[in-house]
């Protein structure tokens, strides 16, 4: 199923919420997705220092287990190879559910609500602090999926403010969030192991 996404730019993922009994996936995923967007970006040390401060297991576990953060997961049928060019997509609604043995995950996303937040952005705000896809299924509609999910989310909660940060030098993510109606309201340092780095941060009206 190469050129998926160039053929089908509307194709649905299967989104589920995470517990803790998927910290083992979750570690696999978050690994993957965040050394496929970032190789490179700083010393092979700083780049293990974060994997291993950000996303071992227990941590993970504790961040699953915590009532002010959701994790969410997008799964795609295990046949579906996907090899896109661009992160714009045009999906409009999420289908969420449970992923079965014929799917494999291809994404995830997590938000934070209250004293979870890593910036006190004023009452009613809720973060989007990770969101990543699979290289092999960018380019075909899961990060609006998941996008739209999380601002459903923030208006089931009564919330008014959706915001995240982004690495200033990430072009395509920044390209996909403005996009999606998000505009820059500050930075703050990012530490990738001790690599000192700058995230934007961004926000939008849910």
């Amino acid at each position: 199923m190469a050129n998926l996404a160039k053929r089908d730019s509307r194709i649905s993922g299967t989104i589920r919420k995470c517990d803790v009994d998927d910290a083992g996936m979750l570690h696999r995923l978050s690994v993957e997705t965040y050394v496929d967007t970032f190789d490179g970006t700083s010393s092979d040390e700083d780049m293990q220092k974060y994997l291993a401060e950000t996303y071992a297991e227990p941590i993970l576990r504790g961040e699953l287990a915590d009532p002010n953060s959701m994790f969410f997961i997008i799964s795609m049928p295990s046949d579906a190879s996907v090899e896109a060019e661009t992160q714009d997509d045009q999906v409009d609604n999420a289908s969420v559910g449970s992923a079965d043995s014929n799917e494999i995950p291809a994404g995830y996303m997590k938000l934070n609500f209250g004293d979870a937040q890593i910036e006190d952005m004023g009452p009613g705000a809720m973060e989007v602090q990770r969101l990543y896809i699979q290289k092999a299924f960018k380019g075909c509609g899961l990060g609006t999926q998941l996008m739209n999910l999380a601002l459903d989310t923030a208006r089931e909660r009564n919330l008014h403010k959706v915001w995240l940060g982004v690495w200033e030098h990430n072009e395509p993510a920044k390209r996909f969030y403005a996009g999606k109606g998000f505009v820059r309201v500050g930075q703050h340092a990012f530490w990738q192991g001790d690599d000192k780095q700058t995230d934007y941060l961004m926000a939008r009206e849910a």
